[in-house]
């Protein structure tokens, strides 16, 4: 018998694989190549965190595997949530005031400024390299296209596929990582005798 204990790191790896891919999308126009690329960086995480627990029930490795899976530390629960509510209020706010200012080709990068600052709140809760990294680089990208856009120095379109290609590097990191960390299913006692 095979025991598939529940890990929260295949969702999370199969949403942040169609995160990448919503990010690539903003590139798409000024950015073909490194948003294509991004896509299928992001189409590959989904794919493998689809597939990963049906292919490791069959692999030799799960057979051979540890009894039990790694325990690795992760913001889950009350926490996570607070921390998604906090991020949705403050994209709510910030499309309101740009939206009433007449300013929406500022929106997307608004949004992923939002995002990466969200990255940051999960240091508070877990020092993580990812974390540290993903929050640096989101803030940092999607911060210059808004800035830069925001004095007319680069045109929407470069602005969107900075910011897209800055998160969608963000959430293609998530993912690749969360999809290292999904335990491989291992097989009981039990089923050895």
């Amino acid at each position: 018998m095979i025991s598939t204990t529940r890990s929260p790191f295949r969702p999370l790896a199969l949403f942040m694989g169609v995160m990448t891919l919503a990010w690539a999308s903003n590139a798409a126009a000024a950015a073909p190549v490194p948003a294509a690329l991004l896509a299928l960086l992001g189409l590959a995480v989904i794919v493998r965190a689809a597939t990963m627990r049906r292919a490791g029930d069959r692999s030799p490795v799960a057979r051979n595997a540890p009894r039990s899976a790694p325990s690795v530390p992760i913001v889950t629960g009350r926490t996570a949530g607070l921390l998604a509510l906090v991020e949705v209020i403050g994209i709510l706010v910030t499309v309101l005031l740009l939206a009433r200012s007449g300013l929406g080709e500022l929106v997307m990068p608004a949004v992923a400024v939002v995002v990466a600052a969200h990255f940051a709140l999960f240091l508070r809760v877990q020092r993580s390299w990812l974390h540290l990294v993903t929050s640096v680089l989101g803030v940092l990208g999607a911060g210059s296209a808004l800035v830069l856009m925001a004095v007319g120095a680069l045109d929407p379109s470069a602005g969107r596929a900075v910011a897209g290609l800055s998160l969608a590097a963000c959430t293609a990191l998530y993912g690749i990582v969360f999809c290292a960390l999904v335990p491989a299913p291992v097989r009981s006692v039990a089923a050895r005798s």
